[in-house]
């Protein structure tokens, strides 16, 4: 990261001018593309856990989509549910590499192109949509405790952060707007140490 990439190189002390080509990203985006792969991976760990506690039918201890009131009249988690798997799924499209993607340019001067900054804003794009996936499944956590009564059954730990998640999000019964919520849990949880 500390390398210099920028041509020509002026050594003002020396009092010399390298031309070399420094100016390739090539090993940015290749980092970048790696960091996002592993990132989406992490995504669909998280959406497919959620998708787990919300069904029923699989978890068979929870009720539908985790909803704390009359089914059939409110949707619980299923409607963030939508978000988390599209996002996901914006995730996968995002995460093709850049790093073998080329377009000469400059009459051909720039004949290998490494892409490093759109490498780098995509994978900006990917871990912000994995804190909002992560989000989504963080708030349904803590409903799933709620219906199940475990707040004194489970680690210091996991208890300091669902009464931080409480903090930001009411126990619901009756649908919300959930949004708002999942943006504050998506900013707490980027600042977590």
């Amino acid at each position: 990261m500390n390398s210099a990439n920028d041509n020509p190189i002026v050594d003002v002390e020396n009092k010399s001018v390298y031309h070399g080509g420094n100016f390739h990203g090539d090993y940015i985006s290749l980092e970048m593309d790696k960091l996002k792969i592993v990132t989406t991976k992490l995504t669909i760990l998280s959406e497919r856990q959620l998708n787990y506690l919300l069904n029923h039918k699989l978890n068979d201890i929870l009720p539908p989509f985790v909803n704390l009131g009359k089914l059939g009249l409110n949707f619980g988690m299923q409607g963030v549910q939508f978000t988390a798997t599209s996002t996901t799924a914006e995730n996968q499209m995002l995460s093709n590499p850049m790093y073998v993607h080329s377009i000469p340019n400059n009459n051909d001067n720039q004949d290998i192109v490494s892409m490093g900054t759109n490498a780098a804003l995509i994978t900006k794009k990917v871990i912000e949509n994995a804190f909002e996936v992560v989000a989504i499944e963080l708030i349904t956590v803590i409903q799933a405790i709620d219906y199940l009564e475990y707040q004194n059954k489970i680690s210091s730990k996991t208890l300091e952060l669902y009464t931080q998640i409480r903090k930001i999000v009411p126990t619901f019964k009756e649908d919300i707007i959930m949004y708002p919520y999942v943006n504050k849990v998506k900013e707490y949880i980027m600042k977590i140490d």
